[in-house]
């Protein structure tokens, strides 16, 4: 377990777990998805998904063609070969002020010309309409310090509170750094030895000059350098905010985790589990249905009160309500405990939906000064766990506090719902694509039960769609190649429903899977 020592210092840093939290981490992949899950205590707390061969573009440098230049915003279009075109403005150049600290002249001219064929980084992946942030200053993430070859910056993480400490990581920064590099240490790099960070710098000075040499020669769209995997990113930093476990749902994905997990040092290795491959690992935990549930505006709380989350293209408002919950004392005691509740909850939902930008929450009145100034700590509280930096205003005289998150990419739990067709779009509906995945894990749990034929009864769309995924019939037939899966279109079915049973003998007007 993970247990609370806010009150200890190490080497000026401020280490904080939660207490008494249980932390496990999963990883699997399928059908060309690769996911990643957090939980604590057994509830998720974050998740996300992407495809296998794209995944995340965030640190991905491409070989770009400047397509349109804005003068007035000092910003400009970059075709970088993803969907959409890329965007770059002079405010980007410079190192997030906000999470290291260092002295850098920020600059205020682009200097971009229409034609003009550069190296870009992803900074900020795309979310809706808009395409995906990049810059022109590349930056390489390690587990000690983050090098930057064209930034004469040195930064050092926030988390350090000892002045002795960072003046000293500043000079070793300023000893191994030439003319026109740059580099920002972060909070692991007091614990590792001299001889460590001075190789993985030196390896990184190696990828950017493989880097120059693949530019002359690369096709505008082509990507020179993908940042290591999901997975990769999360255990590189569970050093510092350790998990009890690790669980992974593959074989091939389990090697991998593993070489990762075995260079870590001893007392700080997490369990390593592997799940049978034969079932759904996320269906067979909880956490697939705890992501559907992600999708929907309204959630329950423990108590029998809701809160109700409705996103808007300007910002996102939050709405408590004490539901079922009459409480047991004084209507100010009812009302406080629902908010303390709903508090936490917020904090646990935006950041496993992901969601970024301007938040108001209308908390459920309350005429104690002390409860509501309480209420707004418990929020501050629960938003610092977040890994993204987070903002809380106090209470408004209306009950209404606001807050910020960092946007850092969409929300991940999306995939599983899309635009309504039949209302134009104002409302949602489970993705065919959500629902394949559920036929999948339910397919899987009945033949690892030993059922060798299996009919599953599903909405006429919906059965179309499975029968065309090849990536889940090709996935099905790997793990179970003997057995017989047959998809019966239902005219009457709803969308949602799924009937599952054993069959011996071909069901009239089924199709065989495989």
């Amino acid at each position: 377990m993970c247990y609370n020592i806010t009150a200890c210092r190490l080497g000026g840093i401020e280490l904080i777990w939660s207490c008494g939290l249980t932390k496990k981490i999963y990883f699997d992949s399928h059908c060309g998805i690769d996911y990643y899950a957090l939980c604590e205590d057994g509830v998720l707390c974050e998740y996300s998904s992407a495809k296998t061969m794209v995944a995340d573009a965030i640190g991905n440098v491409y070989k770009g063609r400047v397509s349109t230049v804005l003068n007035g915003m000092q910003a400009a279009f970059i075709d970088c070969g993803l969907e959409k075109r890329c965007y770059i403005s002079v405010a980007d150049l410079a190192p997030d002020s906000k999470a290291f600290e260092g002295d850098i002249d920020i600059p205020t001219q682009l200097n971009l010309h229409e034609g003009d064929e550069i190296m870009v980084q992803v900074t900020k992946p795309a979310i809706d309409k808009k395409g995906a942030k990049v810059s022109t200053n590349i930056s390489f993430v390690g587990k000690y310090i983050v090098y930057m070859p064209t930034t004469p910056f040195i930064g050092i993480s926030r988390k350090f509170k000892d002045a002795e400490l960072k003046n000293n990581l500043k000079f070793s920064a300023k000893r191994v750094l030439s003319d026109g590099e740059g580099m920002i240490v972060r909070t692991a790099a007091p614990y590792a030895i001299y001889g460590d960070k001075l190789a993985e710098l030196n390896y990184y000075r190696n990828r950017y000059k493989l880097l120059l040499e693949k530019f002359k020669t690369a096709q505008v769209g082509e990507l020179l350098y993908m940042d290591s995997p999901v997975y990769a990113r999360i255990l590189r930093d569970t050093m510092l905010s350790p998990c009890d476990e690790v669980h992974v749902g593959c074989k091939r994905l389990y090697d991998a985790v593993k070489a990762i997990i075995d260079t870590y040092p001893e007392r700080e290795k997490p369990e390593l589990i592997l799940h049978d491959e034969h079932e759904d690992m996320l269906y067979s935990v909880g956490i697939a249905q705890q992501v559907l549930k992600a999708t929907l505006p309204r959630i329950e709380l423990e108590n029998g009160a809701n809160i109700s989350i409705n996103r808007t293209e300007a910002l996102t408002v939050i709405d408590v309500n004490t539901g079922k919950y009459t409480g047991t004392d004084s209507l100010e005691d009812t009302v406080y405990a629902t908010n303390v509740l709903a508090a936490k909850e917020i904090a646990r939902q935006v950041r496993l939906r992901n969601i970024g930008g301007i938040f108001v929450v209308d908390f459920i009145d309350m005429k104690d000064e002390s409860h509501k100034s309480a209420i707004v700590h418990e929020l501050e509280n629960a938003l610092s766990h977040d890994k993204c930096r987070c903002n809380v205003l106090p209470m408004s005289p209306f009950g209404l506090v606001e807050f910020t998150r960092k946007r850092t990419g969409d929300n991940k739990c999306l995939v599983n719902i899309e635009p309504c067709k039949h209302c134009g779009g104002f409302g949602a509906t489970r993705s065919h694509w959500s629902i394949a995945t559920e036929v999948r894990a339910k397919v899987l749990q009945a033949l690892h039960e030993g059922k060798n034929a299996v009919c599953v009864e599903l909405n006429t769309s919906v059965a179309e769609s499975v029968l065309n995924c090849n990536s889940i019939k090709e996935n099905i037939k790997t793990l179970y190649p003997d057995a017989k899966i047959y998809i019966q279109p239902r005219c009457g079915y709803k969308e949602t429903t799924i009937n599952l049973h054993s069959t011996e003998n071909t069901p009239p007007e089924a199709k065989l899977l495989y």
